[in-house]
């Protein structure tokens, strides 16, 4: 799934946008697939003097996050948040109504308003749809197309 533009994040963002996702991991339980969604994308964007992915994840102090802390963030960086942020809240197979209001003020604190949320909200949902188009099981792609657009 690719639902951003590549962009350079400063290991300052790679922090921001690690300790958000975790945040909305935590909001009902960090989930195996949530966790190893949040780990992956970590290593792959720290640079060599940031901290090992496991103690970073590890340290209490990426668990607590401070959507304020993301005010004035550029444009961009505020639509890698929130798209990631849904990513995370997917993860696990489904979107909890308590994860899209987390999500949502994460948005809200990031100057996005209800219908770029939304614009994300349905990029997310269709590039989901569409990893699971290729399966050769229609009906099951059919029932998770339903159950997506039931959760929201």
């Amino acid at each position: 799934m690719h639902t951003m533009p590549d962009q350079n994040l400063s290991p300052a963002q790679v922090a921001q946008l690690t300790s958000a996702m975790l945040s909305v991991a935590a909001v009902d339980g960090i989930q195996p697939a949530e966790a190893a969604l949040i780990g992956q994308f970590y290593e792959s964007s720290r640079s060599a003097d940031m901290p090992a992915t496991a103690t970073f994840l590890a340290d209490p102090q990426a668990q607590r996050f401070d959507a304020a802390a993301l005010a004035g963030s550029p444009a961009e960086f505020a639509d890698t948040v929130v798209l990631m942020c849904l990513m995370t809240a997917y993860a696990d197979g489904h979107l909890s109504p308590a994860e899209r209001e987390h999500v949502q003020a994460l948005a809200t604190a990031l100057g996005l308003d209800a219908a770029r949320f939304e614009a994300h909200l349905a990029q997310v949902r269709d590039d989901l749809v569409g990893a699971l188009s290729h399966l050769p099981d229609a009906g099951s792609v059919a029932a998770v197309v339903s159950e997506l657009s039931a959760a929201d």
